[in-house]
Formats: structure tokens, sequence, C-alpha cells
């Protein structure tokens, strides 16, 4: 008699399997463990660890994203919100078209506006007002701003400055208190056309016009400062059909152009060059510089004087920026529009500190800064 035959238990198990099963431990353990779904619940086990591992795989690669995202949102929200002067940060996208044919500029009374045939208006401000400064480098400047019009809103400040009756008469005024150099210029047909106004800011004049220069009548002083007021605030007036895109973001060149001076006619290049730091002084030496004429010194007392420059990259105005810094030369505060300044060599008595540049260059080529 076997063990079975003694145990009532084992007995029924007798009469259900009368032959003994095998002793396959693996094979019991799988048949007992075979789950609800037709897979063994230890493959389950195994797929939920999978399944968690990926999970952390995917959740790595989020957040990997999202600190690069965060990182290229910074630069972006800085680039939308706020303008800059000087450099861009690194990472910032030039806007685009790098060249823009210019229909409309409006400069003077410490604004300047530009408008491009693409859609561009790109402006900057002096000591701005009001809501401007949420949108501002600086308290005293803007900063290049730029937004986006739509075709009828490039028409409509068109006409603004058309329909004066002043353009292409080839108009050079004086009136009242204004800043000493004032100018609306748009194009007609295919032409450029201007008109000029002077105040008596100008410095070394009495305030009286100078030669060539005609006192402007009540009527032209008048449509004048009209005038320069709306193309210096348009969104105060322009339609909404005439914005294709009106949040203001900072204008970003993709060129800048170096300059330094102002110098006095007797100083030789030679000479301002040994005046820069070395990394400089090589890096200025592998452009070929372009020479500007001009006036320097103060009311009553101007001199002859000139400037160097040329146009850079981006990345080469970084690189020239990095050398004046690794000198210790310090920042220029009297330049404080959107051009980054440094002082470099010795004073001229009549010239004040020399400084070296960085002016952002326009899409219609010209520089940005105040003067260009």
């Amino acid at each position: 008699m076997t063990t079975y035959d003694d145990n009532p238990l084992a007995s029924r198990f007798a009469a259900l399997a009368p032959e003994p099963l095998p002793g396959d431990w693996a094979d019991v353990v799988g048949r007992a463990c075979v789950a609800r779904v037709g897979h063994p619940r230890l493959g389950r086990r195994d797929a939920l660890l999978q399944r968690r591992r990926r999970l952390l795989v995917v959740l790595a690669v989020i957040a990997l994203v999202s600190i690069v995202s965060a990182s290229a949102l910074a630069v972006r929200a800085f680039l939308i919100d706020k303008g800059f002067i000087g450099i861009p940060p690194v990472g910032a996208t030039a806007s685009t078209p790098k060249r823009g044919e210019l229909v409309l500029s409006a400069r003077g009374s410490g604004t300047s506006t530009y408008v491009y045939a693409d859609g561009r208006l790109v402006w900057r401000r002096e000591r701005p007002r009001g809501t401007d400064l949420r949108a501002s480098a600086n308290r005293n400047s803007t900063g290049l701003l730029e937004q986006r019009l739509t075709k009828r809103g490039v028409s409509l400040l068109l006409s603004e400055a058309v329909s004066t009756g002043l353009l292409g008469r080839g108009l050079d005024l004086s009136f009242g208190t204004q800043p000493c150099f004032n100018a609306v210029e748009a194009r007609i047909g295919e032409q450029l056309e201007r008109v000029v106004w002077h105040g008596s800011q100008c410095p070394g004049t009495s305030g009286l016009p100078a030669a060539g220069i005609r006192a402007a009548t009540p009527t032209e002083a008048r449509t004048l400062r009209q005038l320069a007021e709306r193309l210096a605030f348009p969104a105060s007036w322009l339609p909404p059909s005439a914005w294709r895109d009106r949040r203001v973001h900072a204008y970003v060149p993709a060129m800048f152009r170096v300059s330094y001076g102002p110098w006095p006619p007797d100083v030789k290049y030679s000479a301002i060059l040994r005046q820069l730091p070395a990394p400089a002084r090589e890096l200025l030496r592998a452009k070929k510089a372009r020479r500007t004429s001009g006036l320097t010194g103060w009311a009553g007392d101007l001199v002859p004087a000139y400037t160097y420059g040329y146009e850079v990259t981006t990345e080469e105005a970084r690189s020239l920026r990095a050398a004046l810094v690794d000198a210790g030369l310090e920042v220029d505060w009297r330049v404080d529009e959107v051009v980054l300044a440094y002082r470099v060599g010795a004073r001229h008595p009549k010239a004040g500190a020399i400084s070296i540049r960085f002016d952002p260059i326009l899409p219609h080529g010209e520089p940005g800064g105040v003067g260009g």
C-alpha cells in the first residue's frame, strides 16, 4: 500500500490522478502562476519593471528638454520683452531678412523710426515714457525694438509723411527749440525724399538759421511737429488691420559697425592703435578700416576730427568686446542710446574721453546709433 492509501485526502487526489505526476517543480510553478489574461505573473512583473524603466527614461528626456527649453525661453523672453544695449546674448536669432528696403524713416527729439517694405517697424526712444518703460533696455533708452506691420500698415505710415506735401522739395528748415537735427525720409517712386529741420539746440550756434537754411513758416513748423509725433508713436493711432505682430521684440542685428575716435587730424593711425589693448589691436589690424570725417569738441569750440570704422559680424564683435573687457576698459556711459562703447587711450583736450563703439547695423545697411 502506498502513502496515498493512508491519507483520505490523498485518496481523493489519486481518484483524480491515478498515475503520479512527474516531479518537475518548474513546470508546476509555471502552470500554477498562469494569470487571468493568459501570461505568467512573473512575466507581468518583468513587464511592469520594463514599463517603469521606460517611464524613467521618458521622464529623464522630458527633464532634459525642459531644461533646454527653459534656457531658450529665457533668451526669447528677454528678446521679446526688453530691448538691450550693445551685443545680443549668445543664441539670439538675428532679425530676418538681414537686409530690407527702407521706405520711411524719422529721426529727432530722442526718437528714431524705420519702416521697411517687408513690414518691419524698427524704433528707438530715449528717456522713454509711459508704457514704453516695460520694453526699455534701461531708464535712458528703449534700445532698438521691432514690430511687424501689414502692407496696409506700411502704406498708412508712408501716406502720413507724403500727404504733408513737404517731402521732395529739398527743404532744409529751422524753427523753435527743436533738437539740432531732425529729418523725415520717405520713398516716393524710386527715390528717398527728405525734409530736414533744425532747432536751436545745435552746439556752437546762436540758434539763427545757417546759410542755406530758411526759417519754417508757422504752418510748416506745426505740420512737422505733428508728423514727428505720429511717426514716433504709430501704435497710438494705427488701426488693428495695420499690424501683423504688434508685440514688441528687441531688434537683433546681424552686423555691427565698430568705430573708434574721435581723433583730431594730427593724430596718426598707428598712434591710435598703440592706445588699444594688444588683442584688440590685432583684431582691428586684421580689418581694413574706413576713415570718416566730422567735428568734435564743445559748443563754440568745434574742431575737425575723424573716426575709423568697419563692419563686423556679431561673433567678431563678441571677440573684440571680450578683448576690451579682459584689458579692464571701462564702459563709456556718455553713449547710452543703442550703442555699446568703451573708453580707450588718453583724453584729448577738446575731444574728451575717446571711445570704441559698437553700432548695430539696420536692415538698410546704416548704423542704428544716434547720428546713424
